[in-house]
């Protein structure tokens, strides 16, 4: 689908789904600004009746309705602030879930993110609890406020519809300098914003190594782009913003004037001069709040923009039919996979196949494909070519979050999260169960040392298993891929922080997995990782070398020709 379709049709069901919100606001608009009327009314009476007839019976009666109609006044703008901060958390609810899927499938571009779905959706939901929209809703009684004006005496309505026509023309020129700039300060700022994150998790090396002064100056450069980018577009704003105010108050004054005149010729009472400077005043108040509030709403609209196509294209379809979970083979064929379309694939060519109770190693040299292909293998990477099936169907004919459920992974990185150890084992699962994750934690052999721990299985971690040691959070990690017994188990580099203990228990781990039924698939470079396998696939360069029996693929990637080339694989 192309992007411009796919955002029309997240904008469309957003509209769809808060019509009636909407609906609601707009009946608000339309009843305060009738009240708004009160003021140049209340004038005109006190003008052209009370004054001329000194009753001051009268005068108290009308002070008193007025004070009442602005009360009401009040409580329709307090309805109105209170529905549009609820209407923006009715957006954000809408959005807020599938940008942050969004933002997860986007960090796994070779790029990284070039766009933050998350904060699209906090800039759209602050536009729109601004009284930005509110604006806008008072936009359209521009013509019967000009209207009003043409029934005092035409010339004042001429002279105010003038100043509102060169308001529109202030805005249109507003829009056209501050869209790129704006747009461009954004996009600088998600950049410095992964630039910082990236700091933050490689800390370690930065402050080890002395790169924390020329990290720091390559951010201060990110920011100072930044920071250029916004004030240009702040100075555009503040200027077309200060322009409009004064324009209006010059606007008001020049009909005052012109009503003047018109009362001393004879053709018009003080009470309409005075009434057509505020109505007039009035008719360009919303012109004003709409420029005031540009840079939001040009900010808004970018992400609006922004997040369509993305959160459109990392929505899954439902599935018509839900797939029974697998229990008998995974197929692989002529696979070719990368981490997306733009970048170029890293393995191609490889084609496999096993059944259910067995296990695979996948050796070869550092850059080979191994980390690419296991991540194709649990769905993270799509195949450019080629097919990978489980029981027969395709990885992409599964609904995920099912798929997920029966797919064990410890990725290099590990990924513990911000919690505590059974929450990490459990896979953050609301219905999971102390017995479940016991069962993984022993199949990990760690039981004992997650007792161990101050808290036991209640222990916090810390971002990205901060308060273990890098062998803790392997093991936890793999007890939290052995977690709910999935049939499928891809593990890369499982005992690369193990000790000799932790390397036993992992493979006695395996081999129960396999009597279950498990199909497991080892990326190692340590031989005692491919203990378990009974069968080997072989990478170099990307490409599929060798696939077969252990002992056969071990004489051929041993031999003195493949020696020659720099392969060396311990049996």
């Amino acid at each position: 689908m192309p992007n411009g379709a796919r955002r029309t049709s997240v904008v469309r069901a957003l509209v769809r789904r808060t019509r009636l919100p909407i609906l609601a606001l707009g009946v608000l608009s339309f009843a305060a600004n009738l009240l708004v009327l009160t003021g140049p009314l209340f004038m005109l009476q006190v003008y052209d009746r009370v004054l001329a007839s000194r009753s001051v019976p009268t005068l108290v009666a009308l002070f008193l309705l007025v004070a009442a109609t602005y009360g009401f006044l009040a409580l329709i703008d307090l309805l109105r602030s209170r529905m549009a901060a609820r209407f923006a958390g009715v957006i954000e609810a809408d959005l807020a879930p599938e940008a942050f899927r969004a933002s997860l499938r986007l960090a796994l571009s070779p790029l990284g993110l070039r766009s933050d779905p998350v904060r699209d959706v906090d800039t759209i939901r602050q536009y729109v609890a601004s009284p930005g929209p509110m604006a806008l809703l008072d936009l359209p009684w521009l013509p019967v406020y000009l209207l009003i004006v043409f029934l005092f005496h035409p010339a004042l309505g001429w002279l105010a519809t003038g100043g509102a026509v060169a308001a529109i023309l202030l805005l249109v020129f507003n829009e056209r300098l501050t869209a790129r700039p704006a747009s461009e300060a954004t996009t600088a700022q998600v950049a410095r914003q992964a630039f910082a994150e990236d700091a933050r998790i490689n800390a370690e090396p930065i402050f080890a190594m002395g790169m924390i002064e020329d990290i720091k100056a390559r951010w201060q450069a990110r920011s100072a782009v930044v920071s250029g980018l916004q004030y240009r577009s702040a100075d555009i704003g503040a200027l077309y913003a200060s322009v409009t105010k004064s324009f209006r108050l010059l606007l008001q004054s020049a009909v005052l004037a012109l009503g003047a005149w018109l009362v001393i010729r004879g053709e018009l009472s003080a009470g309409l001069m005075i009434a057509a400077s505020i109505v007039t005043s009035r008719a360009l108040a919303p012109v004003e709040q709409v420029v005031a509030h540009w840079r939001g709403l040009v900010s808004a609209t970018q992400a609006l923009k922004r997040i369509g196509p993305v959160v459109a294209s990392s929505s899954a379809a439902p599935r018509a039919l839900a797939l029974p979970d697998p229990h008998r083979r995974l197929d692989v064929r002529n696979l070719a996979t990368g981490p997306g379309p733009e970048a170029p694939p890293l393995v191609s060519g490889v084609s496999f196949s096993l059944a259910a109770g067995e296990a695979m190693g996948v050796l070869g040299l550092s850059g080979s494909g191994k980390t690419s292909l296991a991540r194709a293998l649990v769905g993270v990477w799509p195949a450019y070519t080629g097919e990978i099936r489980l029981d027969g169907s395709e990885l992409a004919h599964y609904e995920p979050g099912l798929l997920g459920r029966r797919v064990g992974y410890l990725p290099q990185s590990v990924g513990l999260f911000d919690g505590t150890v059974a929450e990490n084992i459990a896979r953050f699962r609301s219905d999971a169960d102390s017995e479940t994750i016991l069962k993984a934690a022993r199949l990990a052999s760690v039981h004992d040392m997650i007792a161990a721990l101050p808290d036991g299985y209640e222990t916090r971690i810390g971002s990205r298993g901060a308060a273990l040691s890098a062998g803790q959070r392997q093991r936890i990690g793999l007890a939290r891929a052995f977690y709910g017994d999935p049939f499928l188990l891809v593990l890369d580099e499982p005992n690369s922080n193990l000790d000799f203990a932790g390397d036993d228990a992992m493979t006695a781990g395996l081999r129960q997995a396999r009597e279950r039924g498990a199909i497991v698939i080892v990326i190692a470079h340590r031989p005692s990782a491919i203990a378990v396998c009974d069968r080997l696939l072989y990478l170099v360069g990307g490409r599929q070398a060798a696939f077969g029996a252990k002992d056969e693929v071990l004489r051929q990637v041993t031999t003195p020709a493949a020696r020659i080339e720099g392969v060396r694989v311990s049996g």
